[in-house]
């Protein structure tokens, strides 16, 4: 744009944008490259009179602009620069007038608003940024009104990087994201040729508080990188202290933090400099004999998670553990970086929590108690190692790397195997011999004394979901996973299996019924009615209740809301059946899957659960046929025992009913108050043992273990929408004294079903602006008021901060990836001498 363009814009602006009436203005051209005659023929389409301005003639003009064509616009033109002040007679109408400035500096320090001294000096300087119309184009973009010499140098710094605003945080980033060589870097190419390299690392050493003489891309990112390592150690690495000193150690990590929020090809490029540079800082020989509370809360580096298990690894081993410890470092570092990131890294480190549930778990075998039925321990405390253990499996067979935990899972399994189960085996077989049950609810009373009084004292539609195969700690797990959720609550209880326990005889014990009996095909019978298949157990249902209906859960997984409806339509009892445990289980070829199928079952029945509140379902009960025992090693010739002869109606690895069987020494008839079938004599296997014949061997059912045998009852309600707890600061003196400050956050509420969880994130702000880290926090607690306060460490900026100046804790909620105000607390500074 050349000067006749810029003045034309100039008079349009003052005339119509600013929507003036009129308008004076002043062109001082020194140079004197134009003369009146040029301009009133450039400018004859503008509305505005061109007047020479020379040293005499002001009175003349001032009559005339003033009295005789007040209304008129002008333009005064003189060759010869702006007058001094005291030399200035037409200074009252410059004052309600306007400059024009055909200087193209000066044009450009009045378009970027800054002062004209300041941007020559910058020109002169870096003349060569200044050369290109598309750079000074973008210096508009980024500078701000007003802008200091070094303002206005961020400003081109963030034009040459391709930073999106003038802050040294985002101009550095963009810098490194180049990568780390000088030479192939064509930002940092592009700096030293058109800005200075030289200023460039004066401006980012006073940011960073880098104290180096040898300032490299390597060595700014390995520098941000330590401090940001530092920040969360419990510990001083001399030789890494002394190469990477800084006095701005809080802004290098909070610079580090901020780059982990960015956009995912940004994230990935800082990944790759962090695994570079974990090897440059030879981190293994700095930690591998440090105790672990001084590295734990490390988040920059992959390598403190390896670090991390292959220590808990080799304690488990030598049941040196303090477990209680390592249950919370593990759950936090679940939701650090890496683990997040990191799918070996996360399911590793959630392997090795269950691996210290089971170990924790160990003692409930020690504290058995022979006084105590054993079903009724079991379902109180001895079902958790079972959970434990099958998590542990799951996940430990799914790994990528598991050669890393082989010896680990051998020993957990061996110590499940040979002390656990051997255990239970001979307590079940005592059970067998005492004919001693304990006061527990039986499967063969479900209908009667859990859904036939709902159904006559409530109007309640009511939903049973009979999963097969799902044993009472998969039922545990789904309850844990189900009471997440705001709108529903789920409880659960045991019930004890009709024995032997397999898939006819229990399906048929949870339909309504006085007496079971089983014919020669191996049907089971209700009050002589077949169990098998939906169309029998729907006659059944509907001739104790007409409004009651049957289908399988898949099905529902296929319904519109509309289809539902239909479906639904004037049905009070519903049952749904789901088949994913046992069909897995149930084939030698699929077997070794169980875990898996457990896990799936789970994820399923949530899913249904979720359906049908979003049907307004408001009582859901989810129980089952039968449990299972599964083992993974490899089934010893010493529990194989051989098979019943007799007339066998139905028979598996575990038991056999008919008649005039023959018991061996590996098995027992079922006392008369484990089974409720009739007509039929009934044989299991001794504590774990299989029978010889077909079919799969690790997995097994229809014995009398509590795996079998007891069941899940869940009840889950839909309730109104649970609210978040509410929390607050906990501090009568809200004053920050120094750079690093713990602030303890009360929970007000403990969680409960009207009281839900509430994520934060925090940060401090002054004047609008983040000045510390920012942590998100689940704040999930239950007890009492004094077990229910969470410190947070903040690190505050090193900047200079006046004494008595406040600022804010701000925390957001997090719900959904969506963050929404929640409270702001005041503090007060205090920095008299603040040491990091």
């Amino acid at each position: 744009m050349n000067v006749i363009e810029l003045l034309k814009d100039r008079i349009e602006d003052e005339l119509f944008k600013k929507n003036k009436p009129r308008t004076v203005i002043f062109w001082y051209d020194e140079q004197g490259e134009y003369t009146v005659s040029d301009l009133e023929e450039t400018l004859a389409e503008q509305p505005i009179h061109i007047r020479q301005l020379t040293r005499n003639n002001f009175f003349k003009l001032k009559l005339e602009i003033e009295l005789e064509k007040k209304k008129d616009s002008f333009l005064l033109y003189a060759d010869f620069a702006k007058p001094a002040i005291e030399d200035n007679f037409l200074l009252d109408m410059e004052l309600y007038g306007t400059e024009f400035k055909a200087d193209t500096n000066a044009l450009l320090a009045e378009q970027l608003q800054v002062s004209d001294a300041i941007l020559r000096t910058l020109i002169k300087e870096y003349g060569e940024f200044f050369k290109s119309a598309e750079r000074k184009n973008k210096l508009k973009k980024v500078v701000p009104p007003n802008a200091s010499e070094r303002d206005i140098e961020y400003a081109m710094l963030a034009v040459l990087t391709g930073a999106p605003i003038a802050n040294m945080e985002e101009i550095t980033r963009h810098l490194l994201l180049r990568g780390l060589q000088e030479e192939t870097n064509e930002v940092y190419k592009a700096i030293s040729k058109r800005f200075s390299s030289i200023r460039m690392w004066e401006l980012i050493s006073e940011y960073f508080g880098l104290h180096s003489n040898d300032l490299t891309l390597q060595y700014l990112m390995e520098h941000v990188l330590y401090a940001h390592f530092k920040r969360h150690a419990q510990f001083e690495e001399q030789s890494l202290h002394k190469k990477y000193e800084t006095t701005r150690g809080n802004v290098c990590a909070l610079f580090i933090d901020d780059w982990l929020h960015t956009k995912e090809s940004e994230v990935e490029v800082l990944e790759t400099y962090m695994k570079e540079i974990e090897q440059k800082f030879s981190i293994i020989d700095i930690l591998h004999e440090r105790p672990i509370e001084q590295f734990a809360e490390i988040s920059t580096l992959p390598i403190i998670d390896h670090l991390l298990i292959n220590r808990l690894t080799v304690e488990l081993l030598h049941q040196t553990s303090n477990l209680d410890p390592w249950k919370e470092i593990l759950n936090k570092r679940s939701k650090m970086h890496w683990a997040k990131r990191n799918e070996r890294i996360r399911s590793l480190l959630n392997v090795m929590i269950d691996a210290v549930d089971l170990s924790k778990y160990k003692i409930f075998l020690k504290q058995y108690d022979t006084r105590e039925p054993l079903y009724v321990q079991y379902t109180s405390e001895l079902y958790l190692i079972d959970q434990a253990y099958r998590r542990f499996m799951k996940g430990f067979l799914q790994l990528e790397n598991k050669e890393m935990l082989e010896e680990l899972a051998e020993q957990l399994t061996n110590w499940y195997e040979n002390k656990y189960l051997l255990k239970i085996a001979q307590e079940t077989n005592y059970l067998l011999e005492t004919a001693e049950v304990g006061k527990l609810p039986k499967q063969t009373k479900f209908y009667k004394e859990v859904l036939q009084p709902i159904l006559e004292k409530e109007s309640t539609r009511v939903f049973v979901i009979i999963s097969d195969a799902v044993r009472y700690e998969v039922g545990a797990e789904l309850v844990s996973r189900l009471n997440l959720r705001s709108n529903g609550v789920a409880s659960i209880s045991p019930l004890v299996a009709n024995m032997p326990t397999y898939t006819q005889l229990g399906m048929a014990s949870l339909l309504p019924h006085k007496v079971l009996s089983i014919n020669e095909n191996g049907t089971v019978l209700a009050d002589d009615q077949p169990t098998n298949g939906l169309a029998n157990r729907t006659k059944i249902l509907q001739a104790a209740h007409p409004e009651a209906i049957a289908y399988r859960l898949t099905d529902l997984f296929e319904w519109s809301r509309v289809t539902a409806d239909e479906n639904l339509k004037g049905k009070r009892l519903v049952y749904l059946y789901h088949d994913v445990i046992d069909a897995a289980g149930d084939s030698a070829k699929s077997e070794r899957a169980t875990y898996i199928a457990a896990e799936r079952a789970i994820k399923e029945l949530s899913i249904a659960v979720d359906r049908l509140s979003k049907w307004q379902a408001k009582r859901i009960f989810i129980t089952a046929d039968h449990g299972f025992l599964y083992q993974y090693p490899r089934i010893e010739n010493d529990i194989k025992v051989m098979s019943i002869k007799g007339e066998i109606i139905d028979s598996n690895r575990r038991f056999a009913v008919g008649h005039h069987l023959l018991v061996d020494n590996g098995a027992i008839n079922v006392p008369d108050d484990f089974s409720t079938l009739e007509g039929v004599e009934k044989v299991i296997a001794k504590g774990v043992n299989r029978f010889i014949g077909g079919g799969g061997l690790q997995f097994v059912h229809g014995g009398a273990t509590p795996q079998e045998v007891i069941v899940p009852l869940i009840d889950y309600r839909r309730t109104s929408q649970a609210i978040p707890v509410e929390i607050s600061v906990a501090m009568p003196k809200r004053v920050i004294t120094g750079f690093r400050i713990q602030v303890p956050i009360y929970q007000e509420q403990s969680i409960t079903q009207e009281c839900k969880a509430r994520t934060i994130r925090a940060a401090f702000y002054l004047n609008n602006e983040r000045i510390s880290n920012e942590i998100e926090w689940t704040f999930d607690m239950v007890g009492e008021n004094h077990e229910r306060t969470e410190q947070l460490t903040f690190n505050l900026v090193e900047n200079y901060y006046p004494t008595g100046k406040t600022c804010e804790l701000r925390m957001v909620t997090v719900e959904d990836d969506k963050a929404t105000p929640y409270r702001e607390t005041e503090f007060t500074i205090h920095m008299y001498n603040a040491l990091y």
